[in-house]
């Protein structure tokens, strides 16, 4: 199967979750068969079920349940299906609640926890719909939520984000502050061969009040439908990575820079050492790259028989090498 998404629990670091099913919108995107939990630092897996919903986009746990999982599932690229939305367990996958669900044509792409509060969720739901020649990225049915209790209620935050159809979004929290969160948002747009990407409102937008009210601070959004993903830097919340093209901000969102890579455009997937931000680990479609000076240079892992990497995730406890 193509994978989701990997996560590793930072205080039982033997538990690993990993979703299957790409959360990319090509047509040649890999449908997968649910979620999987290790117990034994990926020896072996057991499936746990969300079969039929095709793609996972995030997986987070609790920190300090690690019984408590929530799985964001996008459900079918190609036509609808029920088995999509926020899922929440709370004895280890033996069973699922969906906590939040919109419609039969829309899943849930992202979710993020405050790292203060685990009972406080971030979702964004992502409507969509693939066809052999084009592709319809967005409808009525996205939009951005917040739980406070756990995913008991939900409340769409509106203050600030553009009206109309949405498309699909990213969402940051900046550790060192959890009030400040961002998010990448792509307006409702329709895709073909010939489309010229033009959205006056999609790019970047920062919250400083847990996500009750907005504020557009940049157009950056590069190739939305595909990898729209902020990532704030965990010491400095006016940095701001985005992929599909390794680019930073120094200025909270204002402008970025890309510079050139020398192994691969295509850059999917970023993480950032919380504890020393020049030390970055970037997935692309040619192979891994290590930099410990904030990507200006980097060390290019090539070895491994496989390409197009979309996840980076790091045990916290021990050395990742």
């Amino acid at each position: 199967h193509s994978i989701g998404d990997v996560v590793v629990h930072q205080k039982a670091d033997s538990l690993v979750w990993v979703g299957t099913g790409e959360r990319a919108n090509r047509q040649s995107s890999s449908w997968g068969d649910g979620v999987y939990k290790s117990m034994d630092s990926g020896t072996t897996w057991t499936n746990m079920g969300l079969r039929d919903s095709h793609h996972i986009g995030r997986i987070v746990m609790h920190p300090d349940d690690p019984n408590t999982v929530y799985v964001a599932a996008m459900g079918h690229l190609w036509g609808p299906n029920d088995e999509r939305g926020l899922y929440k367990t709370t004895d280890g996958g033996k069973t699922w609640n969906r906590v939040l669900g919109i419609d039969e044509h829309t899943g849930i792409v992202d979710v993020a926890m405050d790292p203060d509060d685990p009972n406080i969720l971030y979702a964004a739901a992502y409507q969509r719909r693939r066809r052999p020649y084009g592709f319809h990225g967005g409808g009525p049915g996205s939009g951005l939520y917040k739980t406070t209790d756990g995913g008991a209620t939900w409340q769409e935050l509106t203050s600030g984000l553009p009206a109309g159809d949405k498309g699909r979004m990213g969402i940051s929290i900046y550790r060192s502050d959890p009030n400040i969160v961002y998010i990448s948002l792509e307006q409702g747009y329709r895709y073909n061969a010939s489309t010229a990407y033009n959205e006056r409102r999609a790019g970047l937008y920062r919250s400083e009040d847990k996500g009750e009210t907005w504020t557009y601070t940049g157009n950056w959004n590069p190739r939305p439908m595909y990898a729209s993903q902020p990532l704030v830097d965990p010491n400095d919340d006016q940095r701001i990575y985005m992929m599909n093209r390794y680019s930073y901000s120094e200025d909270g969102g204002k402008t970025f820079r890309a510079p050139r890579q020398s192994l691969h455009g295509d850059d999917r997937i970023l993480w950032v050492n919380p504890k020393d931000s020049r030390h970055v680990i970037k997935g692309d479609d040619g192979g891994v790259g290590i930099s410990y000076d904030r990507g200006i240079t980097w060390l290019y892992v090539t070895s491994l028989p496989v390409s197009q990497f979309y996840r980076v995730s790091v045990d916290m406890r021990k050395p990742y090498w």
